[in-house]
C-alpha cells in the first residue's frame, strides 16, 4: 500500500459523509432483510398475492389492483393493456372486481388473476433476479389461452425488479413491468391521504416499499453521496475492492462507472446494480430542437427520459451496452422506430423477426462488452487487469466509434429539418 492510498483510506475513515453513508445504510435494514427472504421470488409472489386480493386483510378491497392499472395507462400514453384480449381505458372504469381469485403456482405460473364476472384474467410471470426459461412464457399462455378461452380480456405481465429482455416471439403478448411500478403504487398508497390504513398493514408497506427500493437501488441521497466518495477516494476504493474479491462483480460495475464519469460529452443517469446508464450532452445541447421535430414532448427537461436509453447490463454471465427505445409517448417511440429501420446499418437490433415495436423496451443497438467466457477467466483467475483492458478497449470503441454514429444520425435529422425550415 502506497503512503498516499493509505492516507486517503484513513481520510475516508473519517470522512463525515462516509459516516452519514454508513447510517443511511443501517436505516435501510429491514424485516425482509432480517428474514433473508428479500431475494426470493416465492415471497414476493406472496406479498402481490395479498396484496393485490380484494379480501385481504389490508381492506383495501379492489382499490390496489385498480391503481396498478391506472398507473400502467398514465405511463403509457392510455394505450390499451395486452394484446389482442385487451383491455381498454373505457372496459376498465367498468369493472369492478370484487369476485377476483388469486391463484399461487397455478400449473407452475406465479400468479393468476381471475373474474368470472368480467370475463377477465391477468397472468403474472414474477423475477427476481432469475430470467425466463426457455419456452417458459409460451407454455404458461397456452394453458391459460386453452383453459379461459371464453374470457373476453387475457392479460399476460412479466414482472421483473430490473428491465429484462424476453424470448422474442413472447414479446408481442407479455407486457413488461419492473418493480418500478410497484413501488410508485405503494407510494400512492402510503400517501393517499383517503385512505386509513392500519397501523401494521402500514408498517408493513413500509417495510416492503424500504426494500423494494433498496434492491432497486433507488435510494438518491446513498446514490449521492456514494458516488462522491467514489470519486474523492478512488484509490482508497480500488484497494477495498482487490482484496473483497470480485466474485459479485464490484470491479466491472465500478470500472464501467469509472469510465462514464471522465468522458467529458455524457453524463450519468439513474443506474442500478445491473444497469449503468448515462446520458449523452448532445440531447440537452439539441433539446429545444429535439421537441421541435416531436423527438422529446414539449414539457421534457430529460431528466427522467428512459426513451432514449443507454445503458450498460451488467450481469453475471456477460456484459452487453444496449441502447433502447424506453418508455414513454407511443407517438414518439413510433417515430423513433422509423428513424432507427432507415438506418438498420447503426441500428443492428432494431427490426424483430416480427418487425413490430416492443410496447416497452425496443433493443435498438447491442455491442458484447464481456463473453462468459471472459468472464469465467477473470473468475478462475482472480485477475483483474486482464479483464479490465478488455473494458477499457470495448468502451473506447464504443465511446469513439459506436456513440458518435448514433449521434450523427440525429444530428443529420436535425440538420434536415432545419434546411426544410
Amino acid at each position: 500500500m502506497t503512503k498516499t492510498t493509505e492516507d486517503e483510506l484513513k481520510k475516508l475513515i473519517l470522512d463525515d459523509d462516509f459516516t452519514s453513508l454508513q447510517s443511511l445504510v443501517n436505516e435501510e435494514v429491514n424485516l425482509m432483510d432480517i428474514l433473508r427472504v428479500s431475494h426470493k421470488e416465492l415471497q414476493h409472489s406472496n406479498f402481490l398475492a395479498w396484496f393485490f386480493d380484494p379480501n385481504g386483510s389490508h381492506n383495501l378491497g379492489d382499490f390496489a389492483l385498480k391503481e396498478f392499472i391506472k398507473i400502467y395507462f398514465k405511463e403509457n400514453e392510455f394505450i390499451d393493456l395486452g394484446t389482442h384480449a385487451s383491455l381498454s381505458v373505457f372496459d376498465f372504469i367498468q369493472l369492478d372486481f370484487d369476485d377476483l381469485e388469486i391463484r399461487r403456482e397455478y400449473k407452475n405460473i406465479d400468479l393468476v388473476f381471475l373474474s368470472e364476472k368480467n370475463k377477465f384474467c391477468i397472468v403474472i410471470e414474477n423475477k427476481i433476479y432469475s430470467n425466463e426459461q426457455k419456452g417458459q412464457l409460451e407454455k404458461y399462455r397456452t394453458q391459460i389461452e386453452n383453459e379461459y378461452s371464453d374470457f373476453k380480456h387475457k392479460i399476460y405481465i412479466y414482472l421483473s425488479l430490473e428491465d429484462q429482455e424476453i424470448s422474442e416471439s413472447e414479446r408481442p403478448h407479455y407486457v413488461q413491468l419492473n418493480y418500478g411500478h410497484i413501488i410508485k403504487l405503494i407510494e400512492q398508497i402510503l400517501s393517499n391521504q383517503r385512505i386509513n390504513l392500519a397501523v401494521k398493514t402500514r408498517f408493513v408497506f413500509e417495510q416492503y416499499l424500504q426494500t423494494l427500493k433498496s434492491m432497486c437501488n433507488q435510494n438518491d441521497e446513498i446514490n449521492q453521496i456514494a458516488q462522491q466518495l467514489y470519486k474523492k477516494y478512488k484509490s482508497a476504493f480500488d484497494l477495498v475492492f482487490k482484496y473483497a474479491g470480485p466474485s459479485d462483480g464490484t470491479e466491472i460495475w465500478n470500472k464501467i462507472q469509472e469510465l462514464i464519469n471522465n468522458k467529458s460529452e455524457v453524463r450519468p443517469f439513474k443506474s442500478s446494480k445491473t444497469y449503468i446508464r448515462f446520458q449523452p450532452d448532445f440531447f440537452y445541447n439539441n433539446l429545444n430542437d429535439l421537441k421541435k421535430i416531436g423527438f422529446v414532448s414539449p414539457d421534457d427537461d430529460l431528466s427522467n427520459n428512459v426513451i432514449f436509453l443507454f445503458e450498460f447490463n451488467v450481469r453475471t454471465d456477460r456484459v452487453t451496452f444496449d441502447f433502447r427505445i424506453g418508455q414513454g409517448d407511443q407517438d414518439i417511440r413510433s417515430r423513433l422506430y422509423k428513424m432507427y429501420e432507415k438506418h438498420r446499418g447503426i441500428f443492428n437490433k432494431v427490426v424483430k423477426a416480427n418487425k413490430i415495436l416492443s410496447n416497452h423496451w425496443h433493443l435498438a443497438f447491442q455491442k458484447n462488452i464481456l463473453t462468459s467466457k471472459d468472464i469465467d477467466k477473470y473468475r478462475e483467475n482472480d485477475d483483474f487487469s486482464e479483464i479490465e483492458g478488455i473494458i477499457e478497449e470495448k468502451c473506447q470503441e464504443l465511446f469513439s466509434v459506436d456513440l458518435p454514429k448514433i449521434i450523427k444520425c440525429f444530428d443529420n435529422v436535425l440538420k434536415d429539418s432545419i434546411d426544410k425550415s
